[in-house]
């Protein structure tokens, strides 16, 4: 249409727009709005309702550009819009030149006898609703795969971190601990030990029954340890027959307590292998923190402590500052 034509149709709808601070919507929206009056006339309508009077010049009445179902229903809206001066919404189909489309469209009673209509196009509200549909569906999924792929990292740091035979913390564990608590120790001047515990003759075990055996009784070792510790305390396998433990805020007595009932529950017990009771004992070396400590330190001095326990007959703890 020529621009003033355009310009003049608009005007009335321009102007109402205009009072909302709304008026740049009418040229760039999808939505068909049109001003009515009170008998469902064309008064002003924008751009994009224009491209659908293209196809019905003459028509100068709302209902004209509908099928015939659709007529009944608009002059009922329409007359509960003016009459009851509220909102009323309801869906229409308009005839189009190919097809007919439904629209969602809504009445809004103005100022005076005139009414505001809005349609949105049905397909573009349903494609709107499958698109957020499948958006909170992917939400979803991405949720759960978020929370799979947590646990499978945990899972995957928690093995990383565990020694496969006996489930006690490993040696790069073991370090991380020892490297975490002295160094607290070292700030907060709080006591800190460490029990190195090497299994007794370890490898005849092995000779003569078998390395299943010798695997059996790391595992008998490592749960008399884990069993037998303060929930505060923690310990490891360091590797082969050898063993860690570590207790926090314990003094040369409680420590010495606490390794001879270790020893003393590993040598009272037994490890059944073939019908035979095998007897199990451990050397213990014990070391508490000193100031100047490092972890590597302080894991040198148990060791030590510990071969002193085999050369003195083994079966025995040997605690040392």
């Amino acid at each position: 249409m020529p621009g003033d034509a355009k310009r003049e149709e608009m005007s009335e709808l321009t102007t109402l727009c205009a009072e909302y601070g709304v008026e740049p919507f009418l040229e760039t929206t999808s939505l068909l709005v049109v001003l009515l009056d009170q008998d469902g006339s064309l008064l002003s309508w924008n751009p994009s309702f224009d491209t659908l009077k293209q196809t019905h010049r003459a028509q100068t009445q709302l209902k004209d550009f509908l099928s015939t179902p659709s007529k009944e229903l608009f002059n009922q809206l329409l007359s509960t819009t003016l009459h009851h001066r509220m909102r009323t919404k309801g869906g229409l189909e308009f005839v189009g030149e190919a097809r007919n489309d439904n629209f969602m469209c809504l009445l809004i009673p103005m100022p005076g006898q005139g009414v505001l209509f809005i349609a949105e196009l049905v397909t573009l509200v349903a494609t709107l609703e499958a698109v957020t549909a499948e958006l909170q569906r992917t939400k979803r999924i991405l949720m759960i795969k978020e929370t799979e792929l947590k646990a499978v990292i945990a899972q995957a740091d928690e093995v990383s971190h565990t020694d496969a035979l006996t489930f006690l913390p490993n040696r790069r564990q073991i370090i991380a601990d020892l490297q975490r608590e002295t160094n607290f120790s070292d700030n907060y001047g709080t006591p800190l030990t460490i029990s190195m515990l090497d299994i007794d003759h370890f490898k005849d075990f092995n000779d003569t029954y078998g390395h299943l055996t010798g695997d059996k009784i790391l595992r008998f070792v490592a749960n008399s340890i884990r069993h037998n510790l303060r929930g505060s305390d923690s310990c490891g396998r360091w590797g082969g027959e050898e063993f860690v433990a570590m207790l926090l805020e314990v003094d040369e007595e409680a420590l010495r307590r606490v390794a001879e009932k270790l020893r003393s529950v590993v040598a009272h017990a037994t490890v059944r292998e073939k019908e035979t009771d095998l007897g199990v004992t451990i050397s213990i070396g014990a070391s508490l923190v000193r100031p100047e400590d490092t972890f590597q330190s302080l894991m040198q001095r148990a060791d030590e402590l510990m071969y002193e326990s085999k050369q003195a007959g083994r079966d025995r703890v040997t605690i040392g500052d």
